[in-house]
């Protein structure tokens, strides 16, 4: 269940991350155009996944049954345990017992329509023909608007445009045409020679602005790299002397105070002197014995007028 914080507003109950409620209703809207499911949280540092209640609040009830409809899809795919009968009519959700004769040339009877079909490229069963030498109806025609992902035999649809596709189950990247592996051709060099020679579905300004765009990527990785290890091999040794000085005199100060600690623990106890003992009193008896030193100072002076004889008149 979602928990509404505002009017327009929504946090998710498994990671809590906020959001428009319109902008994640759209973000819903084109993961699920995509197949990209399961659908998680679009924060880019949280990997949570939606809900099944949350979708169903964001999402109409159409959209909801195709998201379920998907899902399952996308987990039966990536089961090594089941697999989806091939029969374009059936549907039917199978067992494999053993997971040895997953992706290997071995019949199997599908149990809802009765269809013996190959384990490994999921057309119908060859015994006496081996997958390699036998394609699926849909792939012995080049121009077929539906074949099945390579890797992963997930069923895709093309209807035009370019032709490196990406499989929305796997994300393997291929050639539509001739189903060749592009994962690792950044520059699309697969389209300038052989069948497929200019094929991509695009011009070719936009190919060698493409191509242009990889190229600067790669040479501003390089040129950071160039700019970066200098600097890290010169400023390296700085930092960790000025680590080690730091350390060294964290050690330092705490040998001192041990010594300090242990000096007060086994020092015997001396006892006050007179001087210390004088230096220990406090102002008001310093005041006090001032006072009474002036007034033995009068006192006396007084005494001693007392005791003159007095003269008498002639």
């Amino acid at each position: 269940m979602i928990l509404m914080i505002k009017t327009n507003v929504y946090a998710f109950e498994s990671c809590h991350c906020q959001f428009c409620k319109v902008c994640i209703r759209q973000y819903c809207l084109s993961q699920l155009n995509t197949a990209s499911v399961p659908i998680r949280c679009p924060n880019g540092d949280c990997n949570s996944r939606l809900s099944l209640n949350e979708l169903h609040l964001l999402l109409s009830d159409t959209q909801y049954q195709l998201y379920n409809k998907l899902l399952l899809d996308h987990e039966v795919t990536n089961d090594p345990h089941r697999l989806f009968c091939p029969h374009v009519d059936c549907g039917q959700i199978l067992s494999i017992i053993d997971e040895r004769q997953h992706h290997k040339e071995y019949p199997m009877t599908c149990t809802k329509c009765g269809t013996t079909f190959c384990l490994k490229c999921r057309s119908q069963w060859h015994p006496h023909e081996h997958c390699s030498d036998l394609l699926t109806p849909y792939e012995m025609e080049a121009d077929s608007n539906i074949k099945r992902c390579p890797r992963c035999r997930f069923p895709l649809e093309w209807i035009a445009g370019c032709a490196q596709i990406m499989c929305v189950n796997c994300k393997h990247i291929f050639c539509w045409y001739c189903l060749k592996s592009l994962d690792n051709d950044f520059f699309l060099l697969h389209f300038e020679s052989g069948p497929c020679r200019n094929r991509l579905g695009h011009s070719r300004a936009s190919l060698f602005l493409h191509r242009l765009t990889i190229a600067g990527i790669f040479i501003g990785l390089i040129l950071l790299l160039l700019i970066t290890i200098p600097f890290l091999i010169l400023t390296t040794p700085c930092l960790l002397c000025c680590r080690y000085k730091q350390i060294k005199n964290r050690l330092k100060n705490l040998t001192k105070l041990g010594q300090r600690f242990q000096q007060q623990q086994y020092t015997p106890t001396a006892h006050p002197s007179p001087s210390s003992s004088l230096n220990q009193l406090n102002d008001s008896t310093l005041v006090d014995m001032e006072q009474e030193t002036r007034t033995m100072i009068i006192n006396s002076l007084l005494n001693i007028n007392q005791s003159r004889p007095e003269l008498s008149s002639v």
